[in-house]
């Protein structure tokens, strides 16, 4: 006898139906039971929220700031904190010292002498 290929797909396409409608039908049941906390797309009862801080808005950006400064005088980065802070700027960061070696090691734009301190690079 010869397998119809085509009434086997229709079968087995069939069943998968009837079992994914199964399985909707009883999420369906368990989602009424949880009150639609678990449903799919739904935040959970459980998390937390996280704590947003306000930006600061500040007169220039940090870069420009530091050329600011940096731009008569070579000088050491708790110098530029110092003197960024006098032009104005705040840092939201716990630690503005990260922000500001972000800033000074961004590629190409300040030079480091020696002695620890920075200047603008030259373009």
């Amino acid at each position: 006898m010869k397998r119809d290929t085509l009434k086997e797909y229709k079968s087995l396409r069939n069943a998968l139906h009837r079992e994914k409608e199964a399985l909707e039908a009883r999420l369906h049941e368990v989602n009424a039971v949880l009150g639609d906390a678990g449903a799919p797309g739904k935040v959970s009862a459980g998390k937390t929220k996280r704590k947003v801080r306000k930006r600061l808005k500040n007169p220039m950006s940090l870069s420009t700031a530091v050329v600011k400064v940096t731009s008569d005088k070579a000088l050491t980065k708790q110098e530029i904190l110092a003197e960024v802070g006098k032009l104005g700027y705040k840092f939201a960061a716990s630690n503005p010292v990260n922000s500001l070696n972000a800033t000074l090691y961004a590629k190409g734009k300040f030079k480091k002498t020696q002695g620890g301190k920075f200047s603008p690079a030259k373009k």
